[in-house]
């Protein structure tokens, strides 16, 4: 009994000596934030507030989760020792890999804080700390397990980044409390299921790629993969490739986007046998010596933007060596963004007619089941067109529904529709309805097309004006468009 005593008290030493070095680091950070409602896009929704924590980079510099800051009308830190609130901006924000750097008012911040750096040092079943300061200024701790690692998307991203699984939580995790092996911080949480009392945490790895590109002013951000795969098991698919039978390695590239690293490369139906000399197997895994077997997509993001990225292929029976650029992109590059933040969407209200952006935000709206509520072809879109912008098509615009007036009998139970032409002209983005309205000015309506053969539009310019006016006023919208400049 003694024993296990002296073992528990040097324990709880220990960790009472991690907290009180890092208290000068840690903060918590609260947001209050808003949006704007994805259906009624003039409508902005109530403000709400959101907490989180964060660890010191610098004297003024706080790194935490995207997920802590997204959408934020004003952000608040509170560190140790200081009762008043410090009003914080974000400097840099990457939502895919789910990392925010944020730059506190330094006149509100009193003394620099301890900014801390990350380690990579450390293994599969490492026995962790975590630790966070709370909305009262008290340092709390819990413990631990390095379990794995793999590649998970968050609730914001596209695509999924390396996550590290803290697996055994002494206790239940939250956005961007910091995990210390060997009192080296190691990183951030950025999930936590409670069924498996597990937590996800952005590694060093990550973080410091991040504030690395993020220190000089002009943030690259990761490169994306501009394809997607699936795995290459079945031996007459192989066969059919020409592929010799004793070449059992590589994964198969389904698809081809036009955005992202490989976009104007790669091929369908190319097999990537190899990256940077890494071989892939059929399901596009390798054996990382630190995290064990990981998707390819760990080497493309852990290059450089705008480096050259060596890929091995067979194609056309032979294999092939291509030296790719590797390239990032945003959700607002998408011809349908999944994600929105910090931003309203686009729209134009003409005659009571809707006419706005298609985003993955709106879709995601109709709630559970969204999928199946949502029409097919705006389905369509997304699932298989989402990463496939055109020169001349940027955007997808819809009729998302109709507010009932005079000037719009008869077309009042439209809704979920793509635009197709206004005035005679293609509609590529929403900035073209309001070119596409200048036209044609000795006719007597605006007339809008639209895909699938759904009915056409006919409005009467006459009673336009006052028809918009009288719109406005009675469901309340502020302004009667909305475009990106």
């Amino acid at each position: 009994m003694i024993c296990i005593l002296s073992v528990s008290i040097k324990g709880q030493d220990k960790v009472s000596d991690i907290s009180d070095a890092l208290k000068r680091s840690m903060v918590y950070i609260e947001t209050s934030k808003y949006s704007f409602s994805p259906i009624q896009p003039w409508r902005r929704m109530d403000l709400t507030t959101n907490t989180g924590y964060g660890c010191a980079v610098g004297p003024y510099q706080v790194v935490t989760t995207s997920e802590n800051t997204a959408d934020a009308a004003y952000i608040n830190i509170r560190r140790w020792g200081q009762n008043e609130l410090i009003p914080a901006r974000v400097r840099v924000v990457d939502y895919e890999s789910n990392l925010c750097l944020l730059e506190l008012d330094r006149n509100a911040a009193g003394e620099p804080l301890e900014g801390k750096k990350f380690s990579t040092d450390y293994e599969k079943g490492s026995a962790v700390d975590f630790f966070w300061l709370t909305g009262d200024g008290k340092v709390q701790s819990g413990r631990g397990y390095v379990d794995r690692a793999d590649l998970f998307k968050t609730p914001l991203s596209f695509t999924r980044f390396l996550n590290v699984v803290i697996g055994n939580m002494s206790q239940r995790g939250g956005q961007g409390q910091l995990f210390c092996y060997q009192q080296m911080p190691i990183g951030i949480s950025c999930w936590h299921d409670s069924g498996d009392n597990e937590s996800g945490m952005i590694p060093a790895e990550v973080i410091n790629k991040f504030l690395a590109d993020a220190s000089d002013g002009d943030y690259q951000g990761f490169p994306l993969s501009g394809f997607s795969t699936v795995s290459l098991l079945d031996p007459t698919l192989r066969d059919y490739l020409k592929m010799p039978p004793d070449l059992k390695k590589g994964v198969y590239v389904k698809d081809v986007y036009h955005l992202g690293t490989g976009r104007s490369s790669l091929e369908p139906n190319d097999v990537i046998l190899a990256i940077e000399q890494i071989e892939l197997d059929a399901y596009g895994r390798f054996d990382d010596p630190r995290f064990g077997e990981i998707s390819y997509e760990q080497i493309i993001s852990s290059q450089q933007a705008g480096d050259n990225i060596t890929f091995h292929l067979w194609r056309d029976g032979k294999e092939v060596r291509l030296d790719i650029p590797a390239e990032s992109f945003n959700a607002e590059d998408m011809l349908v963004p999944y994600y929105e933040f910090d931003k309203q969407s686009q729209y134009v209200l003409v005659g009571g007619y809707v006419l706005q952006q298609l985003t993955g935000k709106y879709l995601r709206a109709w709630g559970d089941g969204w999928t199946g509520k949502v029409d097919p072809h705006l389905f369509h879109y997304y699932r298989d067109l989402a990463f496939k912008p055109e020169p001349d098509r940027q955007e997808i615009v819809i009729l998302s529904m109709v507010l009932p007036d005079a000037i719009n009998l008869g077309y009042q139970g439209l809704r979920q529709r793509v635009v197709k032409s206004y005035n005679g002209r293609e509609i590529g983005s929403v900035r073209d309805i309001i070119d596409a309205r200048q036209l044609n000015p000795d006719d007597k309506f605006d007339v809008i097309t639209f895909e699938n053969n759904n009915p056409t539009v006919v409005i009467p310019r006459d009673q336009l004006v006052q028809a918009n006016m009288m719109i406005a006023r009675t469901y309340g919208i502020p302004q009667t468009q909305h475009i990106e400049e």
